[in-house]
């Protein structure tokens, strides 16, 4: 690649920056040649991200031409998937019109039911109180970051959730989020629960988006910016901030597109593994297949449209802990690697750890080596107004650097410490220093950007602590990581709904696939992908190595895979959809319904003609406005003779008709 001092002299540029839960990636990239020209790669600054994303910038160097040069600058981003994976969501109250449908009560844990309604016809049955929506809401105000509201019909008729969302801005001041805007999917209550996700998402994506803008103004940058969907398509930044759930998968989608664009593979397995998390998906023909019904996280169905992929919550720095009957495991946790402490707290060293355990060790209690510290880029110097009198005094303690978790619990004897110091940890206030994938790595000469003397050293406290020779607990966990990976990489392979990556069934076919605790080499199970498994990411070819032989002879690492998330954000296209559907009415004719409200025909002759007419216009017209280039429409029609209860309060048997419409396309 040129260095930094030899400025690209393409005419059209274009930047692609991927936010990891660890690392900042960004490439300039040759828009007309299709290729690299330079790319960096730097530490994620949790909290302040205007501080990871202006070192990427600065690392990558930009002469004054190429800024005028630039064309688009894409962003993908694991924050929201790794916030979800990592149980960090925000508070939230969802708001529901459930009509008849009986919504059990731990849906949600600040969960209003609301007395209005529409039907499954489009129509008001009782209309909206705005006393019963204020008063019920009311006292979640100040315990919640924002709303989601969702009704039965709404992706039908979205009035109501609209005029719920009006009262609710209005009187609180906080963000709302409405079911119909983010699927439109018949399942009511999947909705409604993605509605409240994306609204605990809010805070998220909007500081990260708020960050990349005040950098890319620092540096004179006015070109349009996009990012990458969950569908590994792009949007505008104005749809990233009203639905974030939107970038849920963005990092994953953007890891499979530039996967796919670095190996030059058509139909492959592509593995992304972070420093939160293993993301999995599958190309087909060049693309990444869509999930409809839902995308999963941790095996977990989210009501959104995205590509079908699986996140699991392992990564370089997962949090090391002790599983059952005194195994080991690395749960979907992120901590500090010891490896990158010091370079955060220059007061910190694990030979000062070890000094202070002196006389007072307690064999098999790795967890009295964690340590907690302030987030150096979030804490405030002291307590804000209100704050919980056990946090401010957590804050307080830590304020002269790391200290030992256990330690400061008592030390401060404070009820509640361990869900205190969590919630801190959840709010990025503070964070946990453990021992992680990473150290390992680093301890064995694969991380040289680290301390490999810190990782050595944590490796042989832990190893102490377990009564286990140094080079025998490495070993363990090397084995440990290979048996999660192929737990990971078989549950995908597999796709089987009663198989979880932590479950019994797939830990028995995991014992099948590699070999004895005798030491014996054969195995009683081969499981081969059939298709190259691309792996990406930093930590991709490190902890995927020596996998059973089926699956590892399929495995390649393309060059730049490092950077494969902003590469693919780059290289990501513009995808629009539009979908109408059509339905018979009682008395003859049909009724065309295409999420605002319903149009009635004679015939379903006609009403196709319409939908195919209404689809193509709706998505030129949103492609001009998008200024998208060399677009492609594709329409797909159905008639389909299945019969559904949809409703037990109108009509019960429907003959559907839908018309999609899909438009790809680049920005200009």
């Amino acid at each position: 690649m040129p260095s930094p001092s030899k400025p690209a002299q393409a005419s059209l540029l274009g930047i692609g920056i991927d936010t990891g839960g660890t690392f900042t990636d960004i490439v300039l990239f040759d828009l007309a040649q299709q290729r690299i020209l330079r790319k960096a790669k730097t530490p994620t600054t949790h909290g302040n991200y205007a501080v990871c994303v202006g070192n990427a910038f600065d690392a990558l160097a930009l002469a004054a031409q190429e800024v005028a040069a630039l064309k688009r600058v894409c962003l993908s981003t694991t924050l929201a998937t790794n916030t979800v994976a990592e149980h960090k969501v925000h508070p939230t109250a969802l708001l529901v019109e459930p009509g008849d449908i009986a919504v059990p009560t731990d849906l949600h844990p600040r969960l209003v039911l609301l007395n209005s309604y529409m039907s499954f016809d489009a129509e008001t049955v009782r209309p909206v109180s705005e006393r019963e929506v204020l008063e019920k809401a009311a006292p979640l105000a100040a315990q919640v970051e924002g709303f989601a509201v969702s009704g039965y019909a709404a992706t039908r008729n979205p009035a109501h959730e609209r005029q719920i969302a009006e009262l609710l801005k209005r009187e609180f001041g906080k963000p709302v989020v409405l079911g119909s805007e983010l699927t439109r999917q018949l399942n009511f209550m999947q909705r409604a629960l993605a509605a409240a996700l994306n609204a605990g998402l809010l805070a998220v994506i909007l500081e990260w988006l708020r960050a990349v803008k005040s950098i890319l103004k620092h540096h004179g940058i006015a070109c349009p910016l996009y990012i990458v969907k969950g569908d590994g398509s792009l949007m505008e930044e104005a749809e990233a901030l009203e639905q974030p759930v939107q970038t849920l998968f963005s990092g994953p989608a953007a890891s499979l597109s530039g996967g796919t664009f670095l190996s030059g593979e058509s139909d492959a397995v592509v593995v992304d593994v972070g420093g939160t998390t293993t993301d999995l998906g599958r190309v087909s023909a060049g693309r990444g297949l869509l999930r409809r019904g839902g995308i999963r996280i941790n095996n977990r169905q989210i009501a959104v449209d995205g590509l079908d992929m699986l996140t699991f919550g392992l990564g370089g720095d997962s949090r090391f802990r002790l599983g059952p009957k005194g195994s080991y495991q690395f749960e979907p946790q992120r901590v500090l690697p010891f490896c990158r402490a010091a370079d955060r707290y220059p007061e910190f060293s694990v030979a000062a750890l070890e000094t202070e355990l002196s006389g007072s060790w307690h064999f098999g209690d790795p967890d009295l080596l964690e340590l907690a510290a302030l987030d150096t880029d979030r804490a405030p110097a002291k307590a804000a107004p209100g704050e919980d009198p056990g946090a401010a005094a957590i804050l307080q303690a830590l304020k002269a650097g790391p200290r030992r978790v256990r330690t400061l619990g008592l030390e401060l004897q404070l009820p509640r410490f361990a869900m205190i110091l969590a919630d801190l940890v959840r709010q990025r206030r503070l964070v946990r220093i453990a021992l992680t994938p990473t150290d390992l790595f680093c301890a064995e000469g694969h991380a040289p950007a680290f301390s490999m003397e810190a990782a050595r050293h944590a490796m042989a406290l832990y190893a102490r602590m377990l009564d286990t020779p140094t080079g025998a607990f490495e070993t363990a966990l090397r084995e440990t990581l290979r048996r999660q990976a192929v737990m990971v990489l078989g549950t995908f392979l597999l796709d089987h709904p009663e198989l979880t990556a932590t479950g019994e069934a797939m830990a028995h076919l995991t014992d099948l696939m590699l070999p004895g605790k005798n030491g014996d080499s054969g195995t009683r199970l081969a499981l081969d992908p059939g298709c190259k498994v691309v792996l990406v990411g930093a930590g991709a070819p490190v902890l995927f190595q020596g996998l059973p032989s089926a699956m590892e002879r399929r495995l390649t690492a393309p060059l730049d895979g490092d950077v494969a998330n902003a590469v693919g954000a780059i290289t990501s296209e513009f995808l629009l959809r539009e979908t109408v559907s059509i339905e018979p009415v009682k008395n003859g004719g049909v009724e065309l319904f295409d999420h605002e409200g319903k149009t009635p025909f004679p015939t379903l002759e006609v009403a196709q003609e319409r939908a195919r007419s209404l689809v193509r216009s709706r998505l030129e017209t949103r492609a001009r406005t998008l200024g998208l280039a060399h677009t492609r429409i594709r329409l797909h029609e159905e008639v389909l003779e299945e019969y559904a209860e949809f409703s037990r309060r109108t009509r019960k048997e429907l003959v559907i008709a839908r018309v999609e419409g899909i438009l790809n396309g680049m920005p200009g």
